[in-house]
């Protein structure tokens, strides 16, 4: 295999990953509106048939390849309304906030989207070795994905598909093993861990509603509580 070939083969294995991070995500949460929607009317529906699964994928597939709402209603036959409602939808089961810290110390608050492939981060410290980004403090998509393997076993690891298997994972997938690992590497005390839904929302509403400082001050809170569980406590 030449290096191209390999390089290919390493691209396409990447993309797979982000698919069906994409599509597990968006299932989880059509599951979810499914139900919420059980007790709606038929006359409610305004006479509008709803859209079939693979529309949904499509639909979401185009705006992954940076296609406008009127591109892609025009491409699927979908109403623009539609497509919004469906990208909107799937940008919520999309979005993850993860937790960073150094040991018992606040690092960095990292907020992302895996539809849109946005990053944005909130540093609590000004030691840059113990920022997930140090001097970064916008990060694009690349780099996120960078930090994210950097918090896992190498790739080329003796014996890493064992190790896999042992977490319950199918492939390397750095998302998958953070979850299981919360990011622990051996040398450092560095940690990451992904908030649950209940945290999101008391991180949502202190963004929203509070003066910078007051927010600072009240993030810094919200990580020391989640933190509490310091998986590197002696």
């Amino acid at each position: 295999m030449t290096e191209r070939e390999r390089l290919q083969e390493q691209e396409i294995e990447r993309l797979k990953r982000k698919l069906q991070r994409l599509m597990e995500a968006y299932n989880d949460k059509t599951l979810e509106l499914e139900e919420m929607k059980k007790g709606i009317t038929e006359s409610k529906k305004r006479g509008r048939p709803a859209i079939s699964s693979e529309t949904r994928v499509r639909i979401l597939c185009l705006y992954r390849q940076k296609n406008t709402i009127r591109e892609i209603a025009a491409k699927t036959g979908a109403a623009p309304g539609t497509v919004h409602k469906v990208v909107a939808e799937a940008k919520k089961g999309a979005r993850a906030v993860y937790v960073y810290m150094d040991r018992e110390k606040p690092a960095t608050i990292i907020d992302i989207n895996n539809l849109s492939e946005t990053v944005k981060i909130i540093n609590f410290t000004q030691d840059l070795i113990s920022r997930a980004f140090g001097i970064r403090e916008k990060p694009n998509w690349e780099e996120f994905l960078e930090f994210m393997e950097s918090r896992c076993m190498p790739r080329t690891r003796y014996g890493v598909r064992e190790e896999l298997e042992y977490m319950g994972i199918s492939s390397y997938d750095p998302f998958q093993i953070v979850e299981y690992t919360e990011g622990k590497v051996y040398g450092d005390g560095q940690w990451l861990r992904k908030m649950p839904e209940e945290w999101v929302r008391e991180y949502d509403n202190i963004i929203k509603n509070n003066t910078e400082k007051e927010r600072q001050e009240k993030l810094t809170e919200l990580m020391l509580e989640i933190a509490k569980d310091n998986p590197y406590k002696e």
